[in-house]
């Protein structure tokens, strides 16, 4: 269960900064 939610975490981190990538690299 400890390991489900650290990967949880992992990919909810992974999301954000792919997502804020794409947002900085449109806005340039």
């Amino acid at each position: 269960a400890i390991v489900d939610m650290a990967t949880v975490v992992v990919v909810a981190i992974a999301v954000i900064a792919v997502a804020a990538t794409r947002n900085m690299v449109v806005a340039v």
